[in-house]
């Protein structure tokens, strides 16, 4: 997968870009976002703590599948 379909996915899954290129999304009260880097990725919450990381993933392992669901992100 390249950075701009991850991008279109994120997109068409609801998330949004924020003025520093990640993308934000707010659940349940909480703020996740995807950071994202020229060859990966990043899943993060934001806490009290500030920005902390859930899961993370290489572009080149990460695919949709046929539900349309993210997956490659590891621990």
């Amino acid at each position: 997968m390249k950075r701009d379909q991850f991008i279109e996915w994120a997109q068409r899954s609801g998330w949004k870009l924020d003025r520093y290129g990640h993308l934000k999304r707010s659940l349940d009260g909480k703020t996740y976002r995807f950071k994202l880097s020229r060859v990966a990725v990043r899943y993060e919450i934001k806490s009290s703590a500030g920005w902390v990381r859930i899961k993370s993933g290489y572009f080149s392992k990460l695919s949709i599948s046929e539900d349309g669901k993210l997956a490659g992100l590891r621990r």
